[in-house]
């Protein structure tokens, strides 16, 4: 990884490239694997034994970047800015709740998301890793775990604890609105199979009992990927999947008739002009292809 004159040229090397070279050890534990490599600057640190990170109390809901101290140390602080623009060689988010485990949803108690493990080469293509766990849905995507907020140019797209953006929190949030917000991000909407993909876990065919009022836990409807929100709360804007001429479509339904809101409810030819309450959006990235 080549960095601006302010930062010091990073790289690495990870003894299983088709995975990120961290590995959770526990919900509150990290650890750098076994055979690692580290370069900063000109300083080499190399890993025989899978090592932990130190890890001060974690914050819920909040990315962490990992590092290496002037004394040789692992450690890891609160991504307030984009690691990718730091002296940081990998990252994950401390969620509020775990991810489910079966098609109940996860649960209150706060975890490290072994889904959100990243480095600098193993990570999302859009410019900024945080707040996105990786997804198998027949290729590597990334996706956002919060639902967009309203703040998103300043905090970005995926953020615990803010004002969801919907056509009544925006001016706007139709289709075109939605996407072009996302692609200032370097993301893009969902596809249906995606989506499907990223929101299996939930509790099917439940609802929140009401608006969201802020992006956060919904225990009952986290996937086993960690998105939270991730049906029965704002239906999110996507496509259903067409190479050639993609649909705009809403996924997951919302907080209304909660009784059909689960991870396969879609509209695939819904109205693109429509902007209201019950429509949101969360963003997704393409897997990093390594130059």
């Amino acid at each position: 990884m080549t960095t601006t004159a302010e930062q010091q040229t990073i790289s690495i090397h990870n003894p299983s490239p088709g995975a990120p070279i961290l590995l959770a050890t526990g919900p509150t534990s990290i650890s750098i694997k076994a055979g690692s490599l580290v370069e900063i600057g000109d300083r080499t640190y190399s890993y025989d034994r899978e090592t932990a990170i130190a890890l001060d109390e974690l914050v819920p809901g909040r990315d962490y970047a990992v590092g290496i101290n002037a004394m040789g140390d692992l450690f890891a602080t609160v991504a307030n800015d984009n690691p990718l623009n730091g002296d940081f060689f990998a990252g994950f988010h401390f969620a509020p709740g775990g991810n489910a485990v079966e098609r109940k949803g996860g649960d209150s108690v706060p975890a490290i998301n072994p889904h959100s493990l990243w480095d600098i080469e193993y990570r999302p293509a859009c410019p900024d890793p945080r707040g996105m766990v990786r997804v198998i849905a027949g290729n590597i995507v990334w996706v956002d775990i919060y639902l967009l907020g309203v703040d998103h140019a300043i905090h970005g797209t995926s953020r615990f604890g803010v004002a969801p953006a919907t056509g009544s929190t925006l001016d706007l949030l139709d289709y075109k609105t939605a996407k072009s917000i996302l692609e200032g991000h370097g993301k893009r909407l969902l596809t249906y199979d995606e989506f499907r993909t990223a929101a299996h876990g939930v509790t099917e065919r439940s609802s929140a009992a009401n608006r969201p009022r802020t992006t956060g836990l919904d225990a009952a409807r986290t996937s086993l990927y960690g998105l939270m929100q991730a049906t029965g709360s704002l239906w999110v804007w996507g496509t259903d999947g067409d190479i050639d001429d993609p649909r705009p479509s809403v996924f997951g339904g919302s907080w209304i008739g909660g009784e059909l809101a689960d991870s396969r409810y879609a509209h695939l030819d819904y109205w693109p002009g429509n902007s209201n309450e019950s429509i949101g959006a969360r963003g997704a990235s393409d897997h990093l292809t390594p130059a």
